[in-house]
């Protein structure tokens, strides 16, 4: 069985305080939290506070499909001319995703904020393939995956197919 990874930055593993020692605390930012206080959580190892509000941390599977967005789109931009910009390759999305996780706390939801993961993917990026277009880069985080849309007249994937006269 593969050994859970540890998170780099974080020596401990966070305890997060029970419902009755949460504190009243102000909001973190005016403009991501409405309310002027707010009951919130915390670690009793080390005191760092829980992030509540909508710029919430995410985990590094987010993180690696907003890479691979960025992945699909720069070639995308490559079938469509050629010269103008290369692909993507995965040693460099590997070099991407390792240079984001060497950050201390990267994925921590107590140190982090997504709005901080955001700068720091963008850093990322762009010391890799300082080629790439911030627009690019943007649209990846903005837009989530598309599903994956049937024809009108095809027939689903479900269907089982019958030799015609057989019951």
């Amino acid at each position: 069985m593969e050994k859970p990874r540890k998170r780099v930055g974080v020596d401990h593993e966070h305890t997060d305080c029970g419902h009755e020692e949460m504190v009243w605390l102000p909001p973190s930012s005016l403009e991501v939290e409405q309310r002027p206080l707010v009951r919130k959580s915390f670690c009793l190892r080390c005191g760092l506070v829980r992030n509540v509000g909508s710029d919430r941390a995410r985990p590094i599977g987010y993180w690696v499909q907003v890479v691979i967005r960025i992945r699909n789109a720069l070639e995308r931009e490559h079938r469509r001319s050629p010269g103008a910009i290369a692909k993507l390759p995965a040693a460099q999305v590997r070099l991407i995703l390792r240079k984001m996780l060497s950050t201390p706390g990267f994925d921590d939801p107590y140190a982090m904020t997504k709005s901080a993961q955001v700068t720091l993917v963008l850093a990322a990026v762009h010391s890799i393939r300082p080629d790439v277009p911030r627009a690019i880069v943007e649209d990846a985080l903005e837009e989530p995956e598309r599903p994956i849309k049937r024809k009108a007249g095809a027939p689903k994937r479900s269907a089982v197919l019958t030799r015609p006269g057989a019951r």
